[in-house]
């Protein structure tokens, strides 16, 4: 059975990427937040002043790495889907 090309499951998996994009974010800062916040209480010896920098610096970098992972996959998305339109351009 030969395969076909089927222009429904590049949008699947575009939808699939743009939506992995969105979890990065979110999950890029609350790791970050954790991380940071026990860092920053480890290094300052139980001090809470120490967690709270922690916590805010750690969420930023978090942020800021999920948010290019998520441009990753969101242009990894745009490239399917360019590909797709051009095949349905191109159908006679």
């Amino acid at each position: 059975m030969a395969t076909e090309y089927n222009p429904e499951l590049i949008q699947k998996l575009a939808d699939k990427l743009y939506s992995q994009a969105n979890t990065s974010i979110v999950l890029g800062t609350l790791i970050g937040f954790v991380a940071g916040g026990l860092f920053g209480l480890s290094a300052s010896h139980q001090s809470a002043t120490g967690a709270i920098i922690g916590v805010v610096l750690g969420s930023i970098a978090g942020y800021l790495i999920g948010q290019s992972r998520a441009f990753s996959l969101r242009v990894q998305a745009q490239m399917a889907l360019c590909q797709r339109q051009i095949e349905l351009n191109t159908r006679h």
